[in-house]
């Protein structure tokens, strides 16, 4: 869902011209239509308001609740992987809790304590591998609530592999090296759907 300028400039009492001074300053994050016109996110709005301490009408209020409780856990082996993940997460414009697991087993701990939205997974893990993950998770739906599987995996040119990989349905399987851009797409794809269905996507280096 987007806001026009006018809408925006209206919840915060100020000008058409002030709001459109915040995004190109980068202070309020925006998209502009091939007919030139500002579109913000909503998400993105009501980042910037709760930055500013700017009061919301109460048919807001439900939302930006919602978007508090964003969670992602990202279960990789590779400490780098983690550090670029979240450094994207990080400059988004929409605000995300995010935690760390560095193999199978800790990360379903993880999983059942802090009760991510979306479960950023690498399917080549020591012990307990991703296909294992998804697997033990699916068995068990209690454990999900709702979450989404981005899996993400290096082995792509591996037939087997990604055979039963599309078999174990994660809702969206990324190679690597990831693209980040694309991976930010897709994580806010599972909290604002388009339309229904398997996403699979190929990334190229970072």
């Amino acid at each position: 869902m987007f806001l026009t300028t006018g809408k925006a400039a209206k919840i915060c009492g100020v000008r058409v011209n002030t709001i459109k001074s915040w995004i190109q300053n980068g202070s309020l994050h925006a998209i502009q239509t091939p007919g030139g016109h500002w579109r913000i996110p909503q998400d993105a709005f009501l980042e910037f308001v709760a930055r500013h301490s700017i009061p919301l009408p109460e048919s807001m209020k439900d939302q930006a609740t919602t978007l508090e409780q964003r969670r992602i856990l990202i279960i990789d082996d590779d400490p780098m992987v983690h550090e670029l993940i979240v450094g994207a997460l990080d400059l988004s414009p929409f605000h995300y809790e995010i935690k760390s697991a560095y193999d199978g087993c800790s990360g379903l701990m993880q999983v059942g304590l802090f009760r991510p939205h979306v479960l950023i997974l690498d399917i080549m893990l020591p012990e307990i591998n991703g296909l294992e993950v998804i697997h033990r998770l699916k068995h068990q739906s209690e454990n999900l609530g709702g979450m989404k599987i981005l899996a993400i995996t290096a082995a792509t040119d591996r037939f087997l592999v990604m055979k039963k990989l599309k078999e174990a349905e994660p809702e969206a399987i990324l190679s690597k090296p990831l693209k980040l851009d694309v991976m930010l797409e897709t994580v806010e794809c599972f909290f604002h759907p388009a339309d229904d269905g398997f996403l699979e996507s190929s990334g190229s280096g970072i």
